[in-house]
């Protein structure tokens, strides 16, 4: 089948195939594959909170009440070499061991590749031994960048105040899988708070945002016998963040310092007839379940133009996984 990284893919667009599937890592029994399964997913899972933390202003100031702006926001997150891959140590799985005698070796989680096959030996020196692949990442090379965009809107509010919406339909990301994206912030003024502020040459402001995704991926084409095979991806992500911008005309430039947290769930569902290794001969269900959570300091700088009711931003935030973010809108 596809991998089950496709859990990545279902936001980010890509697919891969390799010579071993993440379901066929289940060979090395359960316990196994779900400890693999958790440093295999981490940095996939910790890159969407990231991602989804991003786009959510490009000025402090707030709308006036019932004025809008709706457009699209284009993400682009930064993968570093050292987010590609996991340190395997044999000797905390059980009846586990790489075939080149090593006891811990460097091997690629779902954003990185191995320049080679790695082999691991279930039950070693027993005559049930069983050669197993480790799996590649999601794509045929490292992934260096991870793309994602949405939809967004704003509405202004009473008491400096507005609502942001963001929103992705349930559309076919690619064979077999569909994703689905929404979230809600609120945005507050604090330029209008105190008189003295009013004559500053910059606003202030603060926001609160949360995005939730859903993933869903069917499995056609399990290398593993058995029904309703599929995965599922549930991420959540929340940003308090402090916001500063000029008062310009026409161009602006703006930035915030901020707060993101989050958890990002990956399920495989379904039964699976094991034919090798530890669970020879047995069916599975609903076998592993990868919880990763993750949080951070952000810091943010960008620019601003309006023409008229267009406006454009492009902004660039440092954070675990820095990310360049272009926002096209337009409203009044």
């Amino acid at each position: 089948m596809k991998k089950c990284a496709l859990l990545l893919a279902l936001l980010l667009g890509h697919t891969a195939t390799s010579q071993t599937d993440i379901d066929q890592i289940l060979e090395i029994g359960i316990e196994n594959a779900q400890r693999f399964s958790d440093d295999y997913f981490a940095s996939a899972g910790e890159s969407l909170i990231n991602a989804t933390s991003n786009g959510w202003y490009n000025t402090a100031k707030v709308k006036k009440l019932w004025h809008f702006e709706v457009g699209i926001v284009g993400n682009l997150s930064f993968v570093r070499e050292e987010k590609q891959s996991f340190v395997l140590n044999v000797l905390d799985y059980e009846n586990l061991a790489f075939s080149s005698g090593q006891v811990s070796q460097v091997v690629a989680n779902a954003l990185g590749t191995n320049q080679e096959d790695i082999v691991v030996i279930v039950n070693p020196g027993q005559a049930s031994a069983l050669e197993v692949v480790l799996p590649d990442g999601i794509g045929n090379a490292e992934i260096n960048s991870l793309p994602s965009g949405f939809i967004q809107g704003s509405l202004g509010l009473i008491k400096s105040t507005e609502i942001k919406l963001r929103f992705l339909p349930r559309i076919k990301a690619v064979e077999d899988a569909e994703i689905q994206l929404y979230g809600v912030g609120f945005q507050h003024e604090f330029t209008d708070w105190v008189y003295p502020l009013k004559r500053w040459p910059v606003r202030l402001s603060a926001l609160l945002g949360y995005t939730n995704i859903k993933g869903f991926y069917d499995i056609v084409d399990s290398s593993i016998d058995g029904v309703d095979q599929e995965v599922r991806l549930n991420t959540n992500s929340w940003l308090l963040t402090s916001i500063v911008s000029t008062k310009l005309p026409v161009l602006n430039f703006y930035g915030g310092l901020g707060y993101y947290f989050g958890s990002s769930d990956a399920d495989l569902l379904g039964t699976y007839q094991i034919q090798n290794g530890p669970l020879a001969s047995e069916t599975v269900t609903d076998p592993i379940s990868v919880k990763s959570r993750t949080n951070g300091i952000k810091a943010t700088i960008g620019a601003k133009v309006q023409y008229g009711v267009f406006k454009a931003n492009l902004d660039y935030t440092l954070q675990n996984y820095n990310n360049l973010s272009l926002g096209l809108n337009f409203g009044w």
